[in-house]
């Protein structure tokens, strides 16, 4: 025969820990399939010729590189194609050891642009910046999240491309690489199977809460498993 007497505010507190847990658990599993699909879906490309470089214009965004791990600052340098403005992430600064960020009066604009080179790349649609990114300084043209119509604000254009191109990263030894952050909208750099670690772990937590509650329930007599006495004659 069982015999459970459960303790209330322990009860209470438990129930609304574990529908937490399971609620986390859920949200990185959700997040761990949406980014396998993410991870096959392609990047559409895009290449333009006829362009006017806005040198004046270049803003910059925080951002750590995916393949190198560095942490710097993207160029956004903004070109003229029609009546349309278009950013282009064409080049990467990476954060010196107790530097601050580039100042925009010694940056130049990319020479693959200046040249006038066709600019290909990955056409991307940022997601709206999130409310926990950190807040801009538009008069030294720094970003800690893609706003490309506040971007085009802050140089005093009002119709900005809703995409931008991200241009391959040339070194300074005159070698292209891929873009680091040309990925499918919605991705980042975590990848799917950490979320898949942290899903795990917070069901695993969920677990270990029951199993914590019942055994102390037991600890104190307040759970037992005694079988049923028999009849008396």
């Amino acid at each position: 025969m069982i015999r459970f007497k459960p303790l209330l505010i322990m009860s209470v507190v438990t129930i609304a820990t574990f529908a937490c847990l399971i609620m986390l658990g859920r949200w990185q599993w959700e997040r761990y399939e949406m980014k396998s699909a993410l991870a096959d879906e392609p990047v559409p490309m895009m290449t333009i010729e006829n362009y006017q470089p806005l040198p004046d214009g270049i803003q910059f965004v925080y951002g750590v590189r995916s393949d190198t791990r560095e942490a710097g600052w993207r160029v956004f340098a903004p070109v003229q194609e029609g009546e349309s403005t278009i950013f282009v992430d064409a080049d990467f600064i990476a954060s010196a050891t107790g530097a601050g960020p580039p100042n925009a009066d010694e940056v130049r604009v990319p020479a693959s642009l200046r040249l006038g080179a066709p600019i290909s790349g990955a056409s991307i649609r940022p997601n709206p910046p999130s409310p926990f990114a950190g807040a801009p300084e538009p008069l030294r043209r720094l970003w800690f999240a893609i706003d490309l119509p506040a971007m085009g604000r802050n140089i005093g254009v009002d119709q900005v491309s809703e995409y931008y191109i991200a241009g391959a990263y040339v070194g300074t030894d005159g070698r292209a690489t891929p873009n680091p952050f040309a990925r499918a909208p919605g991705a980042d750099d975590l990848p799917p199977a950490r979320h898949m670690g942290y899903a795990i772990t917070w069901y695993g937590l969920a677990l270990v809460l029951i199993v914590i509650y019942f055994a102390y329930h037991v600890s104190v007599g307040r759970l037992s498993f005694a079988p049923p006495r028999p009849p008396e004659a």
